[in-house]
């Protein structure tokens, strides 16, 4: 198995330590992370090759700023950009990062043919659209990490407020300000007021990078779980940003919906969502549209 990484910032090194030591990687394994900071990225790589070894894994683990590195990895997870910063909506950072993620792209095509795409950079589900739409991968091939991480905001405030057995909680939609719990979808015990929970959700994030400056443990645990879900072929139901072509009555913009995640990458998962669901979800569209028509898409 091969493992690719683009950005060796905090999120990005943070979730390849997570895969690391989600997916057990051990002689025969590899990961390549690339960043346009040469020494960072070398650095990251030793670090985690020592941190590995602490564990007694022993995968081959590099770092630099040659893209050709990440030639043959089955999944090349990207966050590369610029952070959000305090006061900053998602969206704030797309006209600066549309850039970066269309350079990234371009290199991308040159070494990723076989690879699957995982978008983290934020606006997650405009990033994701312009990685896809610039490499001219199949939409399968290309899909975001968002969704996973307002879910699991979701249910640690689910479960704060009582909910217990949470088998299913999902937030779907723009990974951003119109995002919206699928209600109907969810299983869980107990009663909650999810007017309050919802909103809760929606802003804990921004939250934290106040408090902190980022978002780092959370993002890189999501990121694992999906990178799991793909290599191992495990066609789990995951949140994930995914390009839209009809479904829903949507065309041509990534948005989060529940996709089944394996092998073949994300594909759209067959849920009965209800009208006011669908409504929310055509919103969400909407609103990214609107950016991407900004950015010339």
């Amino acid at each position: 198995m091969k493992l690719g990484f683009v950005g060796a910032g905090k999120v990005g090194s943070t979730s390849a330590f997570a895969c690391l030591l989600n997916l057990k990687l051990d002689e025969g394994d590899e990961v390549a992370i690339v960043d346009i900071a040469e020494d960072l990225a070398v650095g990251e790589a030793m670090d985690l090759s020592h941190a590995a070894a602490a564990m007694d894994l022993y995968p081959e683990i590099t770092g630099g700023s040659d893209y050709s590195l990440l030639e043959g990895s089955e999944v090349i997870v990207v966050t590369a950009g610029l952070p959000r910063k305090p006061g900053m909506t998602r969206l704030d950072l797309a006209t600066k990062n549309a850039g970066i993620i269309k350079d990234v792209a371009s290199k991308l095509k040159e070494v990723a043919a076989n690879s699957k795409i995982l978008v983290v950079t934020n606006p997650m589900d405009v990033m994701t659209y312009i990685m896809w739409k610039e490499t001219g991968k199949s939409r399968n091939e290309v899909f975001g990490m968002g969704n996973l991480l307002d879910s699991s905001r979701l249910k640690e405030r689910l479960h704060k407020v009582g909910a217990r057995n949470i088998r299913r909680a999902w937030i779907i939609g723009e990974h951003g300000d119109s995002m919206f719990i699928a209600k109907s979808l969810a299983e869980f015990d107990g009663e909650v007021d999810w007017e309050k929970v919802e909103e809760d959700t929606r802003f804990v994030a921004a939250e934290v990078i106040k408090r902190k400056g980022a978002t780092i443990f959370g993002p890189a645990v999501c990121v694992a779980t999906m990178v799991k879900a793909v290599v191992e072929d495990r066609g789990e139901i995951i949140p994930t940003s995914l390009v839209l072509k009809g479904e829903y009555g949507i065309e041509d913009v990534a948005v989060g919906v529940p996709a089944k995640l394996s092998k073949k990458g994300a594909e759209l998962a067959k849920v009965n969502l209800n009208s006011e669901e669908i409504q929310k979800l055509k919103n969400s569209a909407l609103i990214l549209k609107e950016r991407l028509k900004e950015l010339g898409y």
